[in-house]
């Protein structure tokens, strides 16, 4: 199969499917480049996140917290006020963590040359730790 082809029926696989994120969507500030980029025929997206503040009920045993198998307290993409993270605060049962993770899209390219034009576009636009990945299997991969 060539590799036009079969980056067509990846994007087909990927788009089709349930979003598996614990919110189940793509978050309302990264949905118009999510569609975009979608639109496009060289990309499509496997994962974002258009940016959250976490409050995270740490782990008794002290292994550090991990995402999967905690308690989240609150999370929101928008900005948070003191009110709420006190109010979150309270059903904690250890130690609380508080995290602010960026804004994070991962998008498949059909072309290494695709990728690179998306790359300038991402640098060009203040995403400057954005970065190209090749796999084994020849997908192409740009994260910011």
């Amino acid at each position: 199969m060539d590799r036009s082809a079969e980056f067509g029926r990846w994007k087909a696989q990927s788009l089709s499917k349930a979003d598996l994120s614990r919110k189940g969507s793509v978050d309302e500030d990264a949905v118009e480049v999510v569609e975009l980029l979608n639109s496009r025929e060289e990309f499509f997206t496997t994962s974002s996140c258009a940016g959250r503040i976490l409050l995270l009920d740490g782990s008794a045993e002290g292994s550090g917290v991990q995402k999967q198998h905690c308690c989240w307290l609150l999370v929101t993409h928008k900005p948070c006020a003191r009110d709420d993270v006190m109010a979150a605060l309270k059903g904690a049962t250890s130690e609380a963590v508080l995290k602010f993770e960026p804004f994070i899209l991962h998008v498949q390219c059909r072309t290494l040359q695709d990728a690179q034009t998306l790359h300038s576009v991402a640098i060009d636009s203040g995403f400057r730790n954005s970065g190209i990945t090749v796999g084994k299997r020849g997908k192409t991969m740009l994260v910011l």
